[in-house]
């Protein structure tokens, strides 16, 4: 497309409410401590994953997931969800239901993270992930380049379907670096946020670029 500048990106951006020009990662508490957080305590979870949350702003560095993270092939790699901040609560909402209806400890993520705009994190590799069948884009793509595919496979009369297309998936090889001023805090409640700044350290509190809680989107 001829004439298309940043500009005019951002225009059609601000025009639709289904896309979004940020990419956002959400934490949540180690594997330890989620062995020891009650199923049905929330709020410890949602502290717990403000905690890691925190950790990350004063490495400032996102460390990538491995294989245990669904990534396929051996470069670890960081996952974003290019999705605005509405349709961010509602995929944490659903997380929580299903836990709290399995009666499982197993999180994927919680209503805590980063967003960081999507010019940013491609020019430090970030790419839209490759929804496919596994097996047909390892054959399509060299070994180094695993990292950016999500298993799919969308067949009716198949009872176990695979589809995460609902995150709109980013991801970054390795671990993601960054700094502090393009960094957007993301948070569950007013809990996390009073939380939040009770514990983050000040000098980052004056460095990030802001904050958004999630459940006041809903209201």
């Amino acid at each position: 497309m001829t004439n298309f500048n940043f500009k005019k990106w951002q225009n059609r951006i601000a025009n639709r409410t289904d896309m979004t020009g940020m990419v956002t990662h959400l934490t949540k508490p180690t594997e330890q401590e989620i062995n020891d957080i009650s199923i049905a305590n929330q709020k410890d979870i949602n502290l717990k994953a403000v905690d890691n949350l925190i950790k990350i702003l004063m490495d400032k560095k996102i460390n990538g997931s491995t294989s245990s993270g669904f990534i396929i092939g051996d470069i670890p790699a960081v996952c974003f969800q290019e999705v605005p901040m509405y349709s961010l609560i509602q995929n944490v909402q659903y997380e929580y239901l299903e836990r709290e209806k399995k009666k499982t400890k197993k999180i994927r993520y919680c209503g805590a993270g980063l967003s960081f705009g999507k010019f940013y994190v491609f020019t430090k590799g970030g790419r839209p992930v490759i929804y496919e069948d596994k097996e047909i884009m390892k054959k399509l793509l060299p070994k180094e380049e695993h990292w950016r595919i999500v298993n799919t496979k969308l067949i009716c009369d198949n009872p176990n379907i695979i589809d995460w297309t609902h995150e709109r998936e980013w991801r970054c090889a390795n671990n993601f670096e960054f700094e502090l001023n393009l960094a957007h805090v993301i948070l569950y409640d007013m809990e996390c946020y009073q939380y939040f700044y009770e514990k983050c350290p000040s000098e980052i509190l004056k460095e990030i670029y802001g904050v958004t809680i999630l459940k006041s989107v809903l209201m």
